[in-house]
């Protein structure tokens, strides 16, 4: 199976940014590929061809979908990017606001029973802002993505000079 985590990128700018990954946008692509060779080979004009044109659009949608957090002291912001890469909607927080950066949630570890270990395990990162508003960064499941969340928390909460809490 595979998961959606965000990738971490230090940027020209000297800014860090967690965007989702390349392989998000390829795999939509790929269907969009697949489907629409389908659709032609049988012609266009062929009945029942409706669903593959709908699933198209739906993944053609789905690889213009972003995410991304954009972390930059030079001028002083946390930008928060969702949607589409034609409409999405920008969030702007100034680093001042920021209370701290937390992560929650149960992390793995080798030692547990078998029962244990088919349980999923969430860890969440996020940010806490002075006003007292938790926004949720980043959700991931299992030891080695913890690890990497952790590892992405550490550099991020540095980079912008604030405490990381770590609950668990």
């Amino acid at each position: 199976m595979f998961r959606m985590s965000f990738v971490l990128k230090e940027k020209k700018d000297g800014s860090l940014s967690l965007v989702l990954p390349v392989w998000f946008r390829i795999l939509f692509l790929f269907i969009v590929v697949l489907l629409a060779a389908g659709v032609f080979v049988s012609g266009i004009g062929a009945s029942g061809q409706w669903i593959p044109i709908l699933i198209i659009i739906a993944c053609i949608g789905g690889s213009l979908y972003e995410e991304k957090w954009i972390f930059n002291k030079s001028l002083n912001s946390i930008k928060y990017i969702s949607g589409t890469m034609v409409i999405s909607k920008k969030r702007i927080y100034k680093l001042e606001d920021i209370e701290t950066f937390n992560i929650t949630g149960e992390f793995q570890t080798d030692n547990e029973g078998k029962i244990n270990r088919l349980r999923k395990k969430m860890v969440k990162f996020s940010l806490i802002l002075k006003s007292g508003k938790v926004l949720d960064i980043d959700i991931t499941t299992g030891k080695t993505e913890s690890s990497e969340l952790k590892e992405k928390a550490k550099k991020i909460a540095a980079y912008c000079g604030k405490e990381l809490g770590v609950d668990s």
